[in-house]
This record gives C-alpha cells, sequence and structure tokens, in this order.
C-alpha cells in the first residue's frame, strides 16, 4: 500500500505542476516547445494549474483555449510523437511520484486522454 497521499488541492496541483515542468526543462528534447513561454512562465503553470484544478475540482477557474495555443506552438516546436511520449512519461513518473489514489489516477488517465487527441489534432 501506498504512503503517498492523493491530489487534495490547489496547492497539491502547483507542486505537480512545478515538480513535471522541472523535469520537462531539463530535457533537451522537450525544453524547445516551452522556451517561447518562459519569459512568462509563471502566467503559463497558473494557467495549467487552473486546467487540472478545474478538471479535479469543478472550479470554473480555466478559462480554456488549450487547442488553439498548441496548435501555434506546434508550427514553430512540432508535437512529434517522440514529444509526445516523453510529455506523457514526465506527466506520469512525476505524479507516481508525489500522490497516490483517485484523483491521481484521474489526471493520469485524463493527460494519457488529451494527449492522444492533441496528437492527433496537430498530426493529422
Amino acid at each position: 500500500m501506498s504512503t503517498l497521499k492523493d491530489i487534495e488541492n490547489r496547492e497539491d496541483i502547483k507542486r505537480l505542476i512545478d515538480t513535471f515542468y522541472d523535469g520537462v526543462l531539463n530535457d533537451p528534447i522537450m525544453r524547445p516547445v516551452f522556451e517561447d513561454s518562459l519569459p512568462h512562465w509563471e502566467h503559463h503553470k497558473g494557467r495549467v494549474v487552473n486546467f487540472w484544478e478545474n478538471w479535479l475540482f469543478q472550479t470554473g477557474a480555466y478559462d480554456g483555449g488549450m487547442m488553439w495555443k498548441h496548435s501555434a506552438r506546434h508550427q514553430t516546436q512540432p508535437m512529434t510523437t517522440e514529444r509526445f511520449e516523453r510529455w506523457l512519461a514526465y506527466w506520469i513518473t512525476t505524479v507516481d511520484a508525489l500522490y497516490s489514489g483517485e484523483k491521481a489516477e484521474f489526471v493520469k488517465n485524463k493527460a494519457m486522454e488529451i494527449g492522444q487527441i492533441l496528437h492527433h489534432k496537430l498530426n493529422n
């Protein structure tokens, strides 16, 4: 049985997002995807936190635009299959390192679902 707690609140989501992006930004294949966002990094991370908080706790905090943003980014830094697989691997590894429970499983499964949809829409 795991001694890790489940995702319980916004602070837990912030911790997840900070840890996830620490890994992604240190990956030479993934970092270029996010470099244009670095001048506005806290804003970007806040939107991602809002996105997951809305999914987990129905806060209404996220105002959308995910597909448009990713499509624009894809024009200069394509989200290839390799990058999608790495993104998802970082996400799952990070969730598993920090949390365990129903909400943790939900964010892993939702990320897989979203990743498949984004990958299909961006690459077809």
